[in-house]
């Protein structure tokens, strides 16, 4: 391991020696800004705020890949080297990105914690803070001011992409007003907190205990204990839905779903990260909130 860090710091000292600290302008003149974003639903909304101005590489993009469990390579080092501007999620989900930013440093490289934007400081807290829809456009009108603090000249464009972003996801925030309106107060049971921002601002309850779920995220086996109260919520079909996270399975999410189907409790799958066959993040958040009220009945 000591071997293969001091590769990747070697990789990056050189790479950055070699590397401008700011935007790039090309040779027909349009400046663009590379930027390196821990996960690639930051990455596409970046990429929609900074539109031709940014190339944007985003480190974890594979839906088979755990982003608590993470390991980054000579390549991602490769592209923190090379970067101007740096999104990270922050709340401990990808550490990989302090590690990467403290072994390649450079003046004049901006960072963008979201966990920072939100001010979120809870110990534990819900790291998947892009479920919460509500919050994102404080997170876009950042990347627009860092984006315009590097390329001032394109400073108007990122203004309107950031709004254009904004008022998009009000087709979001309906069809989760809508569950409100109709479903506020249903148990549901979900194995990871991956949609628990979206299932609070829906109105939803959780009728399994949570710390099964916490145990789940962080790589441990949930207890005897609740195991056996998941079950029987699910097998009295005391909650209507279950939301399963289809990007981090075990054995313990496997025997819940398995449960679920053979006691007719309808399942909807969710993500941690933006599927390939989505078109953005915006139409990747619109289709899991409409299968989740399509799920509890339309």
């Amino acid at each position: 391991m000591a071997q293969r860090v001091a590769v990747l710091v070697v990789l990056m000292m050189a790479v950055t020696a070699c590397s401008s600290t700011s935007a790039k302008t090309t040779a027909a003149g349009t400046r663009t800004v590379a930027v390196v974003a821990g996960e690639n639903f930051w990455g596409d909304i970046v990429g929609q705020i900074g539109g031709a101005h940014v190339k944007v590489t985003s480190i974890i993009s594979d839906p088979n890949t755990d982003p608590h469990q993470y390991e980054s390579d000579a390549r991602d080092a490769v592209a923190i080297a090379k970067a101007d501007f740096v999104v990270e999620n922050g709340l401990g989900y990808d550490d990989f990105m302090d590690k990467l930013l403290s072994a390649s440093p450079r003046s004049g490289r901006d960072v963008l914690s979201v966990q920072k934007i939100l001010n979120i400081t809870a110990d534990g807290a819900n790291p998947h803070v892009w479920y919460d829809t509500a919050r994102l456009p404080q997170v876009a009108a950042e990347i627009a001011t860092e984006l315009s603090d590097i390329d001032p000249a394109d400073a108007r464009a990122f203004t309107a992409n950031a709004k254009a972003f904004d008022d998009s996801l009000s087709t979001i925030t309906d069809v989760v007003s809508q569950i409100k309106s109709r479903y506020s107060g249903t148990r549901i049971a979900y194995t990871e907190r991956v949609p628990g921002y979206l299932v609070d601002a829906a109105g939803l309850v959780l009728g399994v205990p949570a710390s099964f779920a916490r145990a789940v995220e962080d790589g441990n086996d949930p207890s005897a204990s609740d195991t056996a109260a998941f079950n029987d919520a699910i097998t009295t079909r005391s909650v209507k839905i279950l939301l399963y996270n289809e990007q981090v399975t075990d054995p313990a999410t496997t025997k819940i779903k398995n449960l679920a189907v053979r006691s007719g409790v309808p399942i909807v799958g969710v993500t941690e990260t933006l599927p390939s066959g989505d078109k953005n993040f915006q139409a990747w958040q619109l289709r899991q909130a409409r299968e989740i009220l399509t799920a509890l009945g339309g």
